[in-house]
């Protein structure tokens, strides 16, 4: 968007006006000006102003009412040739202070910060009154954005932004995209100028964006966009402004979700009164496990103009959404969020935050719920004096994706879909990959819908909990680097799984895995891999919590069920300890049990040693899988 060059022009058509004496035909013609502006003939006004200039060239009151007139038809650059003539003859009268301000906005809106700045100084050499502080607030903060743009212009990031090609971008405007944690699907909106906004999904393949298709699924005759996906591309929430039988909303936009199943979208439904509002709603951003949601709203009860908001799917409802918090949010216009796949990093633009004008991208870290850290400009170029919106970012950090727009001598504008290489200081502190593949039965292979809980182990929070798709089995978890993790798989009347992720130096690149589920039968077991024990030790680890919790939610869930917990060990070491060692961990693990309200009858512990490898012991690699506690169903 464009900033607007009408800057609290508090002057009305009715103000005083003093006027030098003999100025003969150049003072009629301005009030004859004046009476046709009294009887709404602005045209003709126009005309009368021409007039008094003509006849008197040092006449400023005649420039300042013709620039405001064509301010008022939105004839931007006719009323800064104005001011600028009037800068020649009477820029040094306090009554055309504004003028300086007018100019000023102007400049920086063109990137031009040294002569912005000139004219805020000379703006501010007329001691504006307390009553224009809004003015002076403005002056001071294009002041501030001037010298931060000149100072920060000089470390220039490399940034080339390549178009994604014709075979996207076929239609006028593209913006808003979308991607899914593969960097293999992309969704934007787009519209012809004749048509509306429709949702659109393009695919990847062998390397190259494939021509986009509508969503037809969610296509009306009204406009739909400004969508958001889930990593795993299962879930959808877009906007739609418009209030029909069939998308019912509170207010002028409202959002609304969308589930994929196999290859078909759902019905979408109303996010519900939690998150829409009688105002607007828009520019939703999904985290990964699509449990999370901000979004942008100019309702009651901001900080600033338009603020980000965010909400929580908690038992399959969105809790009531809350204001992000005035370290984001501004005075100004905060909008275009985007939170990265690894939950923690938000992209956001911001009209409040100092920059180098317009709206700028910003950056910020959350450390607690409640907690977010300084937002941080993402620099030069990739901010400039224009605009800057709807960033994203994939999910290793290396790509980054927008819609850059572009006028036309016609004064049309189009837009398109454009990537390039995060600079490293722009990419999120902490990547993600990506754990993909299909739950299945592992008797008959048949696809599962399955629940997929991914624990920190450290701190034993959910860090992220998705199902596989229904009809495919598929699924898609995302994982930070630098972090330990257990992932538990399960689905009533099957004995869960347990893995368990190492992020330490991992890297970035996806990773596939298909699964399998047993049913709970006599004889079917799991190995428990997030079970901890120090070396020779039995005491368990404080990260085996998350492993600890599941095995106790299992066993209330199954109150039939009767298990044997099997230890086992390497053989390094006697026979004899490694059997004592094992004996003793399996029974660690069995009195947590006990003391957890587990009936001791339905438990047995059992210590094996050395006796039951399932690796070769010549390894270390082959020892850790060696050392590892069962879970058996009796």
């Amino acid at each position: 968007m464009r900033k607007s060059i009408l800057i609290y022009l508090c002057f009305v058509l009715g103000m005083s006006m003093s006027f030098g004496q003999n100025r003969g035909k150049a003072q009629k013609n301005y009030m004859k000006a004046e009476e046709a502006i009294q009887q709404r003939q602005i045209g003709e006004a126009k005309i009368f102003l021409e007039k008094s200039i003509a006849a008197d060239t040092t006449f400023g009151d005649s420039f300042y009412l013709l620039a405001y007139l064509n301010i008022l038809e939105r004839d931007y650059q006719k009323s800064r040739a104005l001011y600028k003539r009037l800068m020649l003859c009477c820029d040094k009268e306090p009554k055309f202070a504004l003028a300086h301000l007018s100019l000023a906005q102007y400049e920086w809106s063109e990137g031009n910060y040294a002569k912005a700045k000139q004219f805020c100084l000379s703006y501010l050499d007329f001691r504006p009154s307390s009553k224009e502080y809004k003015e002076k607030r403005i002056a001071n903060k294009i002041i501030a954005s001037c010298d931060y743009a000149m100072a920060n212009m000089q470390h220039e990031l490399p940034y080339s932004p390549v178009s994604l090609g014709d075979s996207v971008n076929k239609l006028d405007q593209q913006y808003f995209p979308a991607i899914t944690a593969t960097g293999n699907e992309l969704y934007f909106t787009a519209r012809t100028y004749k048509s509306d906004e429709n949702i659109y999904r393009s695919e990847k393949i062998d390397g190259e964006w494939a021509s986009p298709e509508i969503v037809r699924e969610l296509s009306t005759k009204f406009n739909e966009g400004t969508c958001t996906i889930s990593a795993d591309g299962s879930f959808m929430i877009f906007t739609s402004c418009e209030s029909t039988r069939e998308l019912p909303g509170y207010g002028s936009c409202d959002l609304f979700m969308a589930k994929k199943v196999g290859d078909h979208w759902l019905k979408p439904k109303n996010l519900g009164p939690h998150i829409n509002s009688r105002d607007w709603e828009s520019q939703p951003s999904l985290s990964a496990d699509g449990r999370t949601l901000y979004f942008v709203s100019d309702r009651k009860g901001g900080i600033g103009k338009k603020d980000i908001w965010v909400s929580h799917l908690v038992d399959g409802a969105w809790t009531t959404a809350k204001n992000l918090g005035d370290v984001v949010n501004t005075m100004e216009d905060d909008i275009s969020p985007y939170i990265h796949s690894n939950g923690k990093t938000l992209y956001f633009s911001s009209e409040g935050h100092l920059g180098f004008g317009g709206l700028d991208i910003f950056k910020t870290d959350q450390k607690s719920p409640a907690l977010w850290t300084k937002p941080v400009n993402i620099g030069y170029p990739l901010n400039d004096h224009r605009d800057q919106v709807s960033l994203i970012v994939s999910a290793d950090g290396s790509k980054g994706y927008f819609s850059k727009e572009i006028l036309a001598p016609d004064g049309k504008r189009s837009s398109k879909i454009v990537t390039f290489d995060v600079p490293e200081e722009v990419q999120p502190d902490a990547l993600s990959s990506y754990l993909e593949g299909v739950v299945y039965d592992a008797v008959t292979k048949a696809p599962l819908k399955a629940e997929l809980e991914l624990k920190r182990l450290e701190s034993d929070e959910t860090e992220s909990r998705v199902m596989s798709d229904s009809e495919s089995g598929k699924y898609l978890i995302v994982l930070n680097q630098d972090e330990e993790y257990a992932l538990f798989i399960s689905r009533p009347g099957y004995l869960y799984q347990s893995l368990t992720f190492d992020m330490h130096n991992a890297g970035v690149d996806g990773k596939t895995l298909d699964i399998f589920l047993e049913r709970i039968e006599k004889g079917t077991n799991i190995t428990l891999n997030n079970i901890f024990f120090e070396s020779n030790k039995y005491q368990l680890k404080n990260k085996s919590a998350a492993e600890l919790e599941q095995i106790l939610e299992f066993m209330k869930r199954n109150p039939d069920v009767a298990v044997e917990i099997a230890g086992h060990t390497d053989n390094i070491g006697t026979i004899e300890y490694n059997k004592d060692l094992s004996q003793k961990r399996a029974q660690a693990v069995v009195n947590y049990l006990i003391s957890n309200d587990i009936n001791a009858s339905r438990l047995k512990a059992i210590g094996y040693g050395e006796s039951q490898p399932i690796s070769s012991n010549k390894t270390e690699e082959g020892r850790q899988e060696n050392r590892r506690i069962e879970f058996i169903i009796l």
